[in-house]
């Protein structure tokens, strides 16, 4: 079960919202030593814990109300992160699945972001088997499913954790005897609601003209850009200690335009 920008998915489900309740976050930026203290700390971590571990060095929320936060919006507050530190252009590659001729291309984070907030109320989906009282999936659900044995099982975790109450003429109705139209439709619904919880980038082979679809995991595309960040800053870190005998907090403490002038004056400035 997850969400696309699709949102055709929802369709034959009522969908009612009385009002919406949207979660304003204060971001701030890191320093060079708090981003060297967050790559240090996320590095073994699981991609689910490190993307919150990013999120609560960046936001006043703590590391539980992040975690409830459903997946749409936990991934727009990690595309505001990227941009707050690397800028608006996304670069990326992909190799054709026919030909396996290397694609580059280019996105910007406003082309990613979904003009749609996702809607952190419960919501209701009415069908002819059940009345379903649903909530928006969130990282801690994804984590859990992540340790099932099979698709099919993770699958039925999240159907198990999104659904809070189902109900027909005031009974309760057994998930597992669910029709498999009624479960798209939730998945629908929940696509719906969470525009933002699954990007797919559409793209096409400049040498064979075949079309094809890749997701995009703004996590992972943050993590490695951080990655290569916190290695370049600890060469910096490295180069400018051996020259000028500084530590490294008062290294990290200069700003990136004075620490580059240094190396360039040292005539240590690292190769990367």
């Amino acid at each position: 079960m997850g969400a696309r920008h699709q949102r055709d998915r929802a369709h034959g489900a009522e969908l009612h919202c009385a009002g919406l309740k949207l979660t304003v976050f204060c971001m701030r930026s890191l320093s060079a030593a708090e981003l060297l203290e967050v790559w240090e700390r996320a590095s073994d971590q699981h991609p689910i814990d490190r993307a919150l571990t990013l999120l609560s060095a960046c936001c006043e929320e703590s590391w539980d109300e992040l975690a409830a936060l459903s997946i749409g919006r936990r991934d727009g507050l990690l595309l505001e992160i990227y941009q707050r530190l690397f800028g608006t252009a996304l670069e990326a590659f992909a190799e054709c699945p026919k030909c396996g001729e290397r694609l580059e291309y280019t996105m910007s984070v406003q082309e990613l972001a979904s003009p749609a907030a996702a809607r952190e109320m419960p919501l209701i989906l009415e069908t002819d088997e059940a009345c379903l009282r649903l909530r928006l999936l969130n990282s801690l659900d994804v984590r859990a499913a992540s340790r099932c044995a099979d698709a099919a099982a993770a699958r039925r975790m999240l159907l198990e954790r999104c659904v809070m109450e189902a109900s027909q003429g005031g009974s309760p109705v057994p998930l597992q005897t669910l029709q498999e139209s009624t479960v798209d439709k939730i998945a629908g619904l929940l696509a719906a609601a969470d525009p933002q919880a699954e990007t797919l980038i559409g793209l096409t082979c400049c040498a064979c003209r075949y079309s094809w679809q890749v997701v995009l995991d703004i996590e992972s595309f943050l993590w490695v850009k951080i990655q290569v960040l916190a290695k370049r800053l600890l060469r910096e870190v490295h180069a400018l200690a051996r020259a000028y005998g500084w530590r490294e907090h008062d290294i990290l403490a200069l700003s990136s335009l004075r620490r580059q002038s240094y190396l360039e004056m040292a005539g240590s400035w690292p190769t990367f």
